[in-house]
């Protein structure tokens, strides 16, 4: 379609991550579906696709400007961040539901599907590291709580207080995404490279979205951008918008050997006070090209209480700072961390007088919230007080969120195009 031209759909998806995929794969069965994605239409090359490597560079990476300096990253092209991100998993807690605009049977049947339930597997290929394929630093982590007497979450499927072994979207060690396990459909869906820049409104509606190659009209505009680039698009018209972060204290030393190449998360606690304790496999640089190299981190995050920023009218983003309470819990958490890597399970991990804790707060990436559910958007993914636009990424993932994001923004957006179909 050349610049300038105009064209027409049932439905327009803006985003071919996780949540466009998964929704476009759904309507394009009864529906013409243009699937919008301003990065690379390709399938991730192999070692794109590696858990060993985050590749957050390049044309598979967006990098957005915010107001504090921090480096924010998303992914983009087909596939979205899954096809770069480190693979995590997780549903959240059970009672992270409790606000989410359907019958909890329905919500954990959704799950089921995607990652096979306690047992694992689903059209996601979701499952756990075994014992043989932990690397050293989980292998620490694991005994060091195990010898506190902290044991392996019992709440499977869902997170829960305790250890958990990161359940992982994956195949042969590689991230399998939903550009795999819902692939658009050729007969049903146009999959357009071009960037939306803006929405089209007429007699009190959306109506249509700008595209970097045109203009395209349908009675139902899509957003699956991400929290941040849906939001970049509705804000004009919502006005300024919270964003929710976990913020996150890192703790790091260096090893005393070279570590094995393993995927970057594998192990996590999650404390029954609402934190989650991330013990990284290696130093961030060795996954990612061109970074710094500052020794091993183990994360501290506050699940329980998400910092609030704001993502302005004219696309300004701040993700804010934690309050001082989420300050106090991170710095117990840190306290808890310093006495892990220096007990004997970390004795021969450790380089003496090499544990350091990163003087500034960073923050999660995983930016939710915006417009949660049963307040600002219905079970159709419908934004209250704009009609004709939909909204089915994070942005509409409630408050209360004790895992990171991916598993709980597919299963949002499944269930939503559930519930269009069935309109």
């Amino acid at each position: 379609m050349a610049g300038g031209a105009r064209r027409t759909a049932d439905a327009v998806v803006v985003g071919a991550g996780s949540a466009g995929l998964a929704v476009a794969h759904a309507l394009s069965h009864d529906r013409d579906v243009v699937l919008l994605e301003g990065g690379p239409l390709a399938a991730p090359s192999a070692a794109t696709r590696r858990l060993t490597t985050l590749p957050l560079g390049g044309d598979r990476a967006r990098r957005y400007a915010e107001a504090r300096g921090r480096d924010v990253v998303r992914g983009r092209g087909l596939g979205g961040s899954a096809a770069v991100n480190g693979g995590y998993f997780l549903r959240g807690h059970r009672d992270d539901y409790a606000d989410w605009p359907w019958p909890h049977e329905r919500i954990a049947a959704t799950f089921d599907r995607l990652d096979g339930g306690a047992a694992g597997g689903g059209t996601m290929r979701v499952s756990a590291c075994r014992d043989a394929e932990l690397g050293p630093v989980s292998a620490g982590f694991e005994s060091h709580w195990r010898t506190s007497g902290i044991d392996s979450a019992r709440t499977a499927p869902w997170a829960g207080a305790g250890l958990h072994r990161v359940r992982s979207n994956r195949r042969a060690g590689a991230r399998w995404t939903v550009a795999d396990a819902f692939p658009p459909r050729a007969d049903g869906t146009t999959l357009l490279r071009a960037t939306a820049t803006a929405l089209i409104e007429a007699r009190g509606a959306i109506v249509g979205v700008h595209t970097t190659a045109g203009r395209i009209d349908a009675p139902e505009i899509i957003l699956a951008a991400g929290t941040l680039g849906s939001g970049a698009l509705l804000a004009p018209w919502t006005g300024p918008l919270t964003t929710l972060e976990h913020p996150e204290r890192v703790v790091r030393f260096a090893p005393r050997t070279p570590l094995s190449p393993v995927p970057l998360l594998q192990a996590v606690l999650h404390t029954d006070d609402g934190l989650e304790f991330r013990c990284y496999s290696d130093d961030f640089a060795s996954y990612i090209p061109g970074v710094e190299r500052r020794g091993v981190p183990i994360g501290v995050a506050d699940m329980s209480r998400p910092t609030r920023g704001v993502l302005a009218a004219n696309g300004a983003l701040d993700l804010g700072e934690p309050d001082e309470e989420s300050r106090t819990r991170l710095a117990l958490g840190v306290d808890d961390v310093v006495a892990m890597l220096r007990s004997p399970a970390f004795a021969d991990l450790v380089e003496p007088g090499s544990i350091a804790v990163d003087p500034v707060i960073g923050m999660s990436s995983h930016t939710w919230g915006t417009l949660p559910l049963g307040e600002r958007t219905d079970a159709g993914g419908r934004v209250d007080g704009l009609d004709g636009v939909r909204v089915v990424d994070g942005s509409v993932l409630p408050a209360l969120l004790r895992s990171g994001p991916h598993a709980s923004i597919l299963a949002a957006a499944s269930l939503i195009a559930e519930t269009i179909r069935a309109e």
